[in-house]
């Protein structure tokens, strides 16, 4: 090799040059119809329902964080008491648990600015044995891609 070569590998193809085009393609507009995803852009932007420093992108949550998250009752359903119902007599909302994750989201996003992708602990209340309230440290992972930031439990990607 020359004085100014480097020995560069090829290039890897993409998905496509190397499958051919995909069949079907699950979107992230799907996945919020269909309740996979729970869109917390409002929330998470800096707008009059957003948070300061908040996001510039879309932002969506996992179902399976999701359900962590969302204390609050519901229409419909029946009341009863369980440790959600303890959780938020503690002064807990779903609102207030979706701000500490998308908060320490973006956070742990501008300590890694290059990261496609970040995990960060959240201390949370959760249900323990026989509905014993736990507070516990919640691994949470934070994916930046083209359709925006999706936040969830590491195992939902």
């Amino acid at each position: 090799m020359g004085e100014h070569e480097t020995n560069r590998a090829a290039p890897s193809p993409t998905a496509e040059a190397l499958w051919g085009d995909p069949i079907s393609v699950y979107t992230r507009e799907q996945a919020i119809e269909d309740g996979v995803l729970v869109d917390v852009t409002d929330w998470a932007g800096t707008g009059p329902d957003g948070m300061l420093g908040g996001f510039t992108v879309p932002v969506a949550i996992t179902r399976t964080l999701w359900t962590v998250l969302d204390i609050d009752p519901h229409d419909g359903e029946p009341q009863r008491l369980d440790w959600r119902t303890r959780v938020r007599e503690r002064g807990e909302s779903t609102r207030g648990r979706a701000h500490d994750v998308l908060w320490l989201a973006a956070v742990a996003g501008r300590r890694r600015p290059t990261a496609d992708r970040v995990r960060y602990p959240v201390l949370m209340t959760v249900a323990g044995a026989a509905e014993r309230l736990l507070r516990k440290r919640v691994l949470v992972e934070a994916r930046i891609d083209g359709d925006g930031v999706t936040i969830g439990i590491p195992g939902d990607f």
